[in-house]
């Protein structure tokens, strides 16, 4: 048995990776790594606070608020899918502030561009970031980044700033340059990089 036991913990760590660079890797992660039925988010997050795998911990939290609190206190899940009083205020105070360090930051990036120009096409609606065709991009691609996850959040995952249109790749914002579209990329990696090293103390963790 510890021997079983070591051979899963070491697929559990790799679904649910301890460092950030896990999180580029192409293996499963999260709860699609179990096989037969998919569980709940909220039964590997309760599996793993039984198991004491704190390592895991972390992710495990992120996996189960990212669904937004809906899927947090769903009175139709079964028993060992419901959370503890002390655990679900741990989720809901680390999803409050997860989600507001991602409006922030995404808003930053997008709205507050660094340098006086950084686009590479005169006809880029971020050469006139205060202009009403910029802001109308912003707003674009703004609401693309986290406009679908008003209740939940889904700051770890890699946006998709292009969209395909008739055929070709273009981004998101009406006549986005690739330089803007680079710098966004840019900043939502150090974003998830950021978000990702303040789980552990969102969700009470650091003690």
């Amino acid at each position: 048995m510890p021997a079983i036991r070591s051979r899963l913990l070491e697929v559990v760590r790799d679904a649910y990776p301890e460092n950030f660079e896990g999180l580029g890797s192409s293996k499963p992660l999260g709860e699609s790594v179990f096989s037969g039925r998919t569980p709940h988010p909220n039964e590997v997050l309760n599996l793993f606070v039984q198991q004491n795998l704190r390592s895991a911990l972390p992710m495990a939290y992120y996996m189960a608020i990212r669904r937004g609190p809906d899927s947090l206190m769903d009175g139709h899940l079964p028993r060992n899918a419901t959370l503890s009083p002390r655990i679900l205020q741990s989720a809901i105070k680390g999803l409050i502030a997860l989600r507001e360090v991602e409006l922030n930051e995404t808003h930053r990036m997008i709205f507050e561009p660094e340098g006086s120009r950084p686009c590479s096409m005169p006809n880029c609606p971020s050469c006139t970031p205060t202009g009403p065709a910029a802001l109308a991009a912003y707003r674009k691609v703004f609401d693309h980044i986290v406009g679908s996850s008003q209740l939940g959040t889904k700051v770890l995952q890699v946006p998709e700033f292009y969209e395909e249109c008739g055929g070709e790749l273009q981004c998101v914002g009406p006549a986005i340059c690739s330089s803007c579209v680079e710098r966004w990329e840019r900043g939502h990696a150090e974003l998830r990089r950021k978000a990702w090293a303040t789980l552990p103390v969102f969700f009470g963790m650091n003690g």
